[in-house]
């Protein structure tokens, strides 16, 4: 399952075989499923390097292979000859295969997850990279054109919902083509035959490109998105010939919202929102980052049960089932491009900003339509407190701006009292961990954080604790309330909780975090992270609660 409804009722979909051929130097032909992360593997539990990951599939004619991740680094080649290369682990990307000849077809995936120079997202981190096809792959059969991407943007004006549609339509044929494309607002994913809303036109595409077109519809008689009430509906686009026959559609679902930053509130739904929730990693015991549809199900009924309404995706673009899930019950989303700590080095490298331009565009290109994503994220406390770092900061926060100018931006920075780029987004964050890292008490650490952004360039916005918390490993219970106790996490979270929602001007907070993941095995992290594990979260890495868990429940049930 690659989405959790139809896609396409017209395009065809290809599924590749679960199980492929694993190569890794020096070791025995081995087997692995598709998707899923080589580290699984009991012998490959550590490994770092280069691997190959195969199989062989019947398809002919045009096609467009698509990857939804492959960690981290990946080349992608058909029958000996490569199609190209993809950097990083966290976005979707696909290859055209022109007239393919009607046999079965060898498909090789070689990625690798080591560190280089020339990466600048990719290092040792306080989270693990994992290798593999780590999120579904499949082929869809195409024809000399197909609608590549659909973007709906909701509006309310003059006592009404309207949308925006921008279609964008690529012809691979070495010919200009005239076609009809329409849309179909309706309430299912399986017919087109009851619609709200419909539009038709016909439309040019000159050979081997790509167009753009945008268009406006009045929605009336439709339910808003709420998080209570999580109404969806679903745009279908069909391109056809000029016979006016469909021959290639796509299906996308969007909900009826909008997410407005009015002075320091934050409104969704028309209604204002204070944020409860927790930052995820993609992380679980035994699957690494490939979760399975049923256990980002099990993270979604924790998440729901804890009280906590929204999620951060700490620190890359999440998988979009994932997402989704958080669609379908109404839970918020702040989702990010990735990248953490990268210091100045790093972000003075040729690569960064490229590397950071190409997560960020995937993230909104593919992820544009759900409706439960309410603030987009970028660089996670990285350099932000000099002139050269603004400088990366505002080019990325305008590339964010020009493909959404409709969300908000954020990002989550640590430099207290140093930051100088909080002028440039809607919404202040910030990650701090009193009776952590700092020994001072949490409301005066937070009020003083507030009282520096007030006079700094975060005066009249909304302020968001984007990471607090405390460590604890699973089971450690003491009566002396030491440091990674579960009683030590319990009483700091609950005095941390506390302070924030006390504070008037704090608008939400994030705990760091949800649960327990594998950090990298250097000696950097590993050092100072009890079981190789970043140990912050109120439920283990098998999903197992701490203490903490009733304390966090109680004060975001209040």
């Amino acid at each position: 399952m690659y989405r959790l409804f139809n896609t396409h009722l017209i395009r065809k979909e290809i599924a590749l075989p679960d199980v492929w051929d694993l190569r890794v130097p020096g070791k025995d032909e081995l087997k692995i499923p598709v998707p899923s992360c080589v580290e699984t593997i009991p012998s490959l539990a550590n490994y770092k390097g280069e691997c190959v990951i195969s199989t062989n599939k019947r398809f002919e004619g045009h096609c467009r292979l698509i990857f939804k991740g492959v960690g981290f680094n990946a080349e992608i080649s058909v029958d000996g000859e490569t199609l190209g290369t993809h950097y990083g682990a966290y976005g979707e990307f696909s290859f055209i295969i022109k007239n393919a000849e009607d046999k079965e077809h060898s498909i090789k995936v070689k990625c690798n997850n080591t560190y280089s120079e020339e990466s600048t997202l990719h290092i040792p981190n306080d989270y693990y990279s994992y290798l593999g096809i780590t999120r579904p792959a499949y082929i869809e059969k195409i024809n000399e054109a197909y609608i590549k991407w659909i973007h709906i943007t909701p509006y309310f004006k003059n006592g009404e919902w309207k949308l925006n549609a921008e279609i964008c339509v690529e012809n691979i044929e070495d010919f200009d083509g005239e076609y009809n494309l329409k849309l179909f607002i309706t309430d299912s994913d399986s017919t087109v035959e009851n619609f709200l809303s419909e539009i038709s036109f016909p439309v040019q595409i000159k050979a081997n490109s790509e167009t753009r077109f945008n268009f406006t519809l009045n929605c009336p008689y439709i339910e808003e998105y709420k998080l209570n009430n999580p109404v969806m509906y679903f745009a279908h686009a069909r391109l056809c010939d000029k016979q006016n026959k469909a021959f290639d559609d796509l299906i996308e679902r969007f909900g009826f919202r909008e997410t407005k930053v009015v002075g320091n509130k934050i409104f969704f739904g028309g209604e204002e929102i204070k944020i409860k929730g927790f930052n995820r990693h993609e992380d679980l015991a035994d699957f690494g980052s490939s979760i399975p549809l049923a256990a980002m199900h099990r993270d979604i009924m924790l998440i729901k049960d804890s009280g906590a309404n929204t999620v951060r995706t700490c620190h890359y673009p999440n998988d979009e089932r994932f997402l989704d899930l958080c669609d379908e019950y109404g839970i918020l989303v702040w989702e990010e491009g990735h990248a953490r700590a990268i210091n100045e080095e790093r972000m003075r490298h040729k690569n960064f900003l490229p590397q950071s331009r190409l997560s960020i565009t995937e993230m909104i290109t593919n992820h544009f339509n759900h409706p439960s994503i309410f603030v987009w994220g970028l660089l996670n406390e990285c350099v932000s407190f000099n002139e050269f770092g603004r400088s990366c900061y505002k080019e990325l926060i305008d590339l964010i701006r020009s493909l959404d100018p409709h969300r908000p931006v954020t990002f989550a920075s640590c430099h207290l009292k140093r930051d100088i780029c909080l002028d440039l987004v809607d919404i202040v964050s910030y990650n701090m961990y009193p009776k952590w890292y700092e020994d001072e008490p949490c409301y005066d650490y937070v009020d003083d954080c507030i009282k520096y952004v007030k006079t700094h360039g975060g005066e009249n916005k909304p302020f968001i604790v984007s990471e607090i918390g405390a460590g604890a490993i699973y089971g450690y219970r003491t009566n002396t309330n030491c440091i990674w106790s579960e009683e030590f996490q319990a009483e700091a979270l609950e005095e941390q909780l506390t302070a924030c929602f006390n504070h008037k001007d704090v608008n939400g907070v994030l705990i760091w975090q949800f649960a327990d993941c594998r950090v990298d095995n250097t000696v950097d992290w590993s050092m100072r992270r009890p079981k190789t594990q970043n140990n912050k979260g109120i439920f283990d890495s098998y999903r197992r609660d701490k203490l903490a868990y009733k304390v966090v429940k109680d004060i975001f049930t209040k």
